[in-house]
Order: structure tokens, then sequence, then C-alpha cells
């Protein structure tokens, strides 16, 4: 029904590829000033998990021995945490080069921002992507440019698209992270951000529901019931409706958010991912929904 991130590496790598995540101590530019100063209104970065501690070379040694012990041979480094290429590009070539200290390091994911990449960071990108599977991911959250400047993005869907164009023409993949439910949104502002990234080409996406921590902007709003969350029943309609609107060969890297239960305030679903997993499969096989069915091209 839909091309899931396993299924990918498998048909790529012919066995099991674990993410390894590091914390390479990057900031963000819609927190320092430079871009909005307050950050993005649902953005609390201690909800970044599973990241070991120290030096970045030594976290990748930690987590890849811990992986393999459980058999986990191949490896993509996935710099998760703030804006990993927001900086010069000597601190930003040191951090990522300084990660790269295990031969079975086959990929590299870095997550950052449509305003915050240059030709020189690209050339660099370019270079590893020669060696190693490289894919930038820039955060977009939604097509809808009001959506953009209430939840305080700092960019627009332009600079995302320009940015998409950009880092494709230096053959490096582009991974899109959509977020379902934002305040204010209708279910025809979803299907548009749907059509919008279809229409950029996209490599991957990943899908976030929209989840409230504690000690953020959006957690007043939540509190002071300026909106409301999608139900699970609403978020995976809508999430079945942008599958089918993408291409078939777009990897489906991640289908709903995650965060350490200590900061969520809402919702209180998923049960768990499998179950999530579980009731999605059964709703697009029910509704005879599948990837690329309702592609436009």
């Amino acid at each position: 029904m839909y091309y899931s991130l396993n299924k990918y590496l498998k048909e790529k790598y012919g066995e099991k590829v674990w993410k390894v995540p590091v914390d390479a101590g990057f900031s963000c530019p819609n927190k320092t000033g430079n871009s909005g100063g307050e950050g993005c209104i649902y953005c609390d970065t201690a909800s970044f998990t599973h990241v070991e501690r120290g030096e970045i070379a030594d976290q990748v040694k930690k987590r890849i021995e811990k992986l393999r012990r459980r058999k986990i041979n191949k490896f993509i480094i996935y710099f998760q945490s703030g804006t990993n290429t927001y900086g010069d590009i000597q601190t930003v070539k040191s951090r990522i080069n300084s990660s790269l200290i295990d031969e079975d390091v086959v990929g590299i994911h870095i997550g950052t921002r449509p305003d915050c990449v240059d030709e020189n960071i690209l050339d660099y990108l370019s270079e590893l992507n020669e060696k190693y599977d490289v894919t930038i991911e820039y955060g977009l959250q939604s097509a809808k440019n009001s959506t953009l400047k209430f939840i305080n993005r700092g960019h627009t869907a332009e600079e995302f698209a320009w940015a998409c164009k950009k880092t494709k023409a230096k053959g490096i993949s582009v991974c899109a992270h959509i977020i379902l439910g934002l305040p204010g949104e209708s279910r025809r502002d979803m299907i548009e951000t749907a059509d919008f990234v279809a229409g950029i080409g996209i490599d991957s996406i990943k899908f976030h529901h929209l989840q409230v921590l504690k000690n953020t902007k959006l957690a007043e709003l939540y509190i002071e019931k300026k909106f409301n969350l999608l139900s699970q029943e609403e978020y995976i309609d809508i999430l079945s409706q942008f599958i089918a609107r993408l291409q078939p060969d777009v990897v489906i890297s991640r289908l709903i958010g995650d965060s350490p239960e200590e900061l969520l305030i809402a919702p209180e679903w998923p049960s768990s991912k499998s179950d999530f997993v579980n009731k999605l499969n059964k709703f697009m096989e029910k509704n005879n929904l599948y990837q690329g069915k309702l592609y436009t091209g």
C-alpha cells in the first residue's frame, strides 16, 4: 500500500540498516534570532530521543557497538537535533566528517531547514554523496504560508521548493517533513500540501501528527483551547489521502511523530506504533487506497 523505509533499505542493501542519531551541537536560526527568535511554536529540542552523549565520534561508536550486538551491520548517520547546516562550511564539514568513523556506514541523513543551505554546503554534501547515500531532510510542515507564519517557521513554502530544486540538482536526495493537524488547517489545506510536495519530486517523506509538548507556545494555545487536535481516525484518513497523492517510489520514512512521554501533553494516541500501523493498513485496504493512486503527475 505504501513504500516503507524498511522495504527500501532491504531492497538497496539486502539487509537491515539502522539509523545512528547524532547531536552535533548545532543550534537553530529560528531560536537565535536570525529567522524568528522564538522558535517554532511546537518545538522542544528535548523531544529528540535516543541520542548518545559525548563527542560526535563517541556518540557514533557507542551506538554502533550496541547495534552490532543485535546483529545489525550497516548504518546511517542521522544528524537529528538542531539545524545541521547552520554554520560556516568548515564547521559543518568538521562535525559531519567526525561522525564517519566506521567502514559500515552507508548513508548520511542531515536534518536542516530550507533557509540554511548554500552552494558551498551543497557542493560538500555532493562530494560525500559519491561514497555515501546522502539525504537532506528539510522541514516544511505545511505548504500554506499563512500556517508557516502562524507557527513561526521563519521561511516560506517557496523557499522550501527552491532548496529542494538546488539540492536535487546536485544529485542529493531530499526528504520532506510534514505535520498534519496544524492549528487552523483544514483537510483541504493538508491535501494541497500533498499535491505541493508531490509536484516538487521529493525522494522521501516523514509524517508527524501534531503533538503538544510542555514548555512550548503550542502548549499555551492548547490549554487556552485555541485549537483542536486531530483524532487518530481523522489523522489516518488524511494521511491515507496524502500517501495516495505521492509518487509510488517516494519512500515513506515515518508515519507518526514520536516524543518522550514525560514531555507530551496531548494527544494520548497512538497506544503503540504497531497498533497505529495496523489501523492505517486496514483503513487503506478497506478504502482501496494505495500510494500513487491519486498522483496526478
